[in-house]
């Protein structure tokens, strides 16, 4: 059994993930208390629903968030987002900006590419927000898709500059089919090669993006 590795954020009612989002809330639709008439006294039980929207935590658009007639969540393949064999970029000691020449040595071909930046270490604070976020290039998500990439993850606030409303990281990687994983954490845990990636959504008829409880295990 190889080392289990959480690469995403849990959700908590109230988080904040991006700016203009609403928050996640719980409503209690039956608490233990309530539970024993029902049940007789004999047992006890608790249920809730979680009210969150789509974007929240760590979380994985499907080509139908850029594309109206993109994949739906439950049309992505499960071949793009579970047992996908894993390449760690680290780029977190390069520019904000991460271009093609951070990709010149990676071999990409059928592997979930998650992209290192580190900014995950602002997450709850201010400075995830305000402070400009690291991305992908338009240069580098063609390289991407080009070299058959599977999926992409990064760690940061948006996998685009969030000062480019044509969004080209978005356009270019759902365009090709990529799943897309944005606020991801922890990947200085993992190795750069060698672990294997789950990240998979619910099957939602008609949504765009969910989050997800990724991980890596590693031999």
């Amino acid at each position: 059994m190889g080392r289990f590795i959480e690469v995403s954020h849990p959700v908590a009612a109230g988080m904040k993930t991006y700016p203009g989002l609403p928050e996640p809330s719980v409503e209690v639709i039956m608490s233990y208390d309530a539970s024993h008439e029902r049940y007789h006294d004999q047992a006890e039980f608790f249920i809730a629903s979680l009210h969150l929207c789509g974007n929240t935590g760590t979380y994985l658009d499907s080509p139908m968030h850029r594309f109206r007639e993109g994949a739906d969540l439950a049309g992505l393949p499960l071949e793009r987002l579970a047992d996908l064999e894993t390449l760690v970029v680290d780029c977190s000691e390069g520019e904000r900006a991460i271009g093609p020449e951070a990709l010149a040595e990676a071999e990409v071909r059928y592997r979930a590419v998650l992209i290192r930046t580190n900014f995950s270490r602002f997450w709850g604070t201010p400075e995830y927000f305000n402070e400009p976020n690291p991305f992908l290039t338009a240069d580098a998500c063609e390289m991407l898709v080009r070299q058959g990439a599977l999926f992409v993850g990064i760690d940061s606030l948006n996998i685009d500059d969030t000062e480019d409303w044509s969004r080209p990281a978005h356009t270019i990687l759902l365009g090709a089919g990529i799943p897309i994983c944005e606020h991801m954490t922890n990947l200085e845990s993992v190795p750069a090669s060698g672990g294997r990636l789950h990240a998979v959504p619910i099957a939602w008829v008609g949504g765009a993006s969910f989050p997800v409880r990724a991980y890596v295990i590693t031999p």
